[in-house]
C-alpha cells in the first residue's frame, strides 16, 4: 500500500490526474444547463479528483496560493447558508417573499419553514457545480513547475479538439453526431460545448495562450522550431473560426486577443535570438527605405507584418465572404439581441428589489418571471440572465458583492508585483498571461455567461492560480524561471 500511494502522489501521476480532469471536463462540461446528463459523469468525477488533490498533495506549491480556492470556499458558504430553512415569521421579510406567503395563503397551504433561496434545487446544483473549479485549482497548485507549463498546453490541446469539432460540424449535417448536446446551436460551429459563443470566447482565450507558448520556446529547445510553427499557425486557423461562428463576443474579443498574440510572439525567446538575415538584399536602400527596412529587417518584424497584414486580411473577408454571420448579427442584430437590451433595465430592478440578501443561487430563470413585463413575453426566454454581473448580485445579494470587492482588491495589490526588480520577464510574461485570460472571460460575462460552463469554470480556475503563484512574494526570487525546463 505504501508503494501504491507513492506511486499515486508522484510528480507524473499528479500530472496525469490534470489531464484526465480537464478531459473529461472538456466532453462533459461543455453547457450551462442542470438537466445535462453528462453531468451525472462530471460532477462525482470531480469530488473524486479534488479529494485525490487533497491526499496526495506536500502542500509545497499551497503557500501563498490559496486566497482563489479561499474565495471559492467562502461562495459555497453563502450558497450552504442559502439553502437554511428559516421559519415563516422571518421569511416573509425578506425582499420579495410576501407574494409566495400570499399564494399559499389562498391556496390553504400551510406555511412550512423555507430557505432563503427561492429555488433551493438550482441553488442545490450551483453548490456541486464548484467541486469542477475546485479540483482544478488543487489539480494545478499540486503540479511541479514544468508541469504547470505543460498543464497550459493540456489546455492548447482541448481548445484545438474543440476547434476541430466545429470545423466538422460545419462541414456536416446540423443534427450530426459531432454536436455532444440535445439543445445546441444545430448547423453552426460550437465545439465542445452547447453554444456557439462559449465557444468563440474558448477560441479568443486560445489565440493568446498559443501565442504565449510559442514565446516560451527557445531556440536551444527540442523541435523548437515544429513547435512555434505548430502555434503560430493554429493562431491564424482559429482567428477566421471565430468570425465563423457567429459570435459577437469572439469577434469584439478578437481584436485584443489577436494584438496580445502579436506582443508575446514578437518579444518571445524563439524571435528574440533569431539571427538577422541580411543575405538576401543585393544592395543598400536610400533615404527612409534604409531607415524602414535595411536596420530594422529581421525575422521579428516579417512576423508583425505577417499578423498585421493578416488581421487585415482576414477582417477585410469575413466582410464579404459568405459565412459572416458574426458581422451580421453585430450590424443587424435580432430577436435575442434585442431582448438582452430590453431586459438590462428589469435585471437592474431586480438587483435592487432583491438586495441585501438575493434570490438564490440558480434561481433567476424563475423569479425573472416576477419581473417580466407584458411586452416582452416573447417565443424566446431567459434561462439566463445573459449578463453574469448582473445575475450573480440578483442571487448572491451583497455577500457576493462583498467578494467580488475582496477578490478585486486581492488582484489589485497582487499585480503591484508586476513591478518587483527581482521578478524575472518570463513570470512577468505568465502573470500577463493570467490577467490577459480573466479580463477576456469577465468581459464575456457583460453579455452571456461564460463562468456558467463547467469546463471555462476550469480553466478560469487554473489562471486564477497561475496569477497567485506568480504574484506570491515567496516565490518571487526563490522559484526558477517558468519558461525553463
Amino acid at each position: 500500500m505504501g508503494k501504491i500511494a507513492d506511486k499515486l502522489s508522484a510528480p507524473a501521476a499528479r500530472f496525469y490526474a490534470f489531464v484526465a480532469f480537464f478531459v473529461i471536463v472538456f466532453f462533459t462540461g461543455g453547457g450551462s444547463r442542470d438537466d445535462i446528463q453528462s453531468l451525472v459523469v462530471l460532477r462525482p468525477m470531480a469530488i473524486i479528483f479534488a479529494a485525490y488533490a487533497l491526499s496526495v498533495s506536500a502542500r509545497r506549491g499551497w503557500v501563498g496560493n490559496l486566497f482563489p480556492v479561499y474565495i471559492l470556499v467562502a461562495l459555497a458558504g453563502i450558497m450552504i447558508v442559502q439553502l437554511i430553512p428559516l421559519p415563516v415569521s422571518i421569511w416573509t421579510h425578506l425582499p420579495q417573499r410576501q407574494i409566495y406567503f400570499d399564494i399559499g395563503t389562498l391556496a390553504g397551504i400551510e406555511q412550512p419553514w423555507r430557505p432563503l433561496s427561492l429555488s433551493p434545487s438550482k441553488t442545490l446544483n450551483s453548490l456541486f457545480s464548484l467541486f469542477v473549479p475546485l479540483a482544478a485549482m488543487l489539480l494545478y497548485l499540486n503540479l511541479e513547475r514544468a508541469d504547470q507549463r505543460n498543464a497550459l498546453v493540456v489546455i492548447l490541446a482541448m481548445a484545438y479538439l474543440s476547434a476541430v469539432f466545429a470545423m466538422l460540424q460545419l462541414g456536416g449535417s446540423a443534427n450530426g453526431p459531432f454536436y455532444l448536446y440535445q439543445i445546441t446551436n444545430n448547423g453552426q460551429a460550437v465545439g465542445l460545448f452547447s453554444n456557439r459563443n462559449h465557444q468563440a470566447v474558448l477560441l479568443a482565450c486560445t489565440i493568446v495562450i498559443a501565442a504565449w507558448y510559442a514565446g516560451t520556446i527557445s531556440r536551444s529547445e527540442k523541435s523548437s522550431t515544429i513547435k512555434v510553427s505548430v502555434a503560430l499557425g493554429s493562431i491564424f486557423i482559429l482567428l477566421p473560426l471565430i468570425f465563423i461562428t457567429g459570435s459577437r463576443a469572439g469577434m469584439v474579443l478578437a481584436l485584443p486577443a489577436f494584438v496580445i498574440a502579436l506582443l508575446f510572439v514578437y518579444h518571445g525567446r524563439y524571435l528574440s535570438n533569431a539571427p538577422k538575415n541580411n543575405n538576401i538584399r543585393t544592395r543598400k536602400p536610400k533615404g527612409i527605405a534604409r531607415f524602414m527596412f535595411w536596420r530594422h529587417y529581421s525575422s521579428r518584424n516579417l512576423v508583425a507584418g505577417a499578423f498585421i497584414l493578416t488581421l487585415v486580411s482576414i477582417v477585410g473577408a469575413a466582410f464579404y465572404a459568405s459565412r459572416t454571420a458574426a458581422f451580421d448579427r453585430l450590424t443587424q442584430g435580432g430577436a435575442q439581441a434585442e431582448l438582452r437590451l430590453e431586459v438590462f433595465p428589469i435585471l437592474w430592478a431586480m438587483v435592487r428589489e432583491y438586495m441585501p440578501l438575493g434570490a438564490g443561487f440558480g434561481s433567476f430563470e424563475h423569479v425573472y418571471k416576477v419581473f417580466e413585463p407584458l411586452d416582452l413575453l416573447k417565443p424566446e426566454y431567459l434561462n439566463q440572465a445573459h449578463s453574469d454581473w448582473f445575475q450573480v448580485l440578483i442571487e448572491g445579494g451583497l455577500p457576493v458583492m462583498g467578494l467580488m470587492v475582496l477578490l478585486l482588491g486581492w488582484a489589485l495589490v497582487r499585480s503591484q508585483r508586476l513591478f518587483d526588480s527581482s521578478m524575472t520577464k518570463g513570470k512577468r510574461k505568465r502573470i500577463f498571461l493570467s490577467i490577459t485570460i480573466i479580463l477576456f472571460l469577465a468581459a464575456a460575462s457583460i453579455g452571456d455567461y461564460p463562468l456558467r460552463i463547467p469546463s471555462l469554470m476550469a480553466m478560469a480556475a487554473v489562471f486564477l492560480c497561475m496569477f497567485s503563484d506568480g504574484t506570491a512574494r515567496s516565490n518571487a526570487a526563490a522559484q526558477p524561471n517558468f519558461e525553463v525546463r
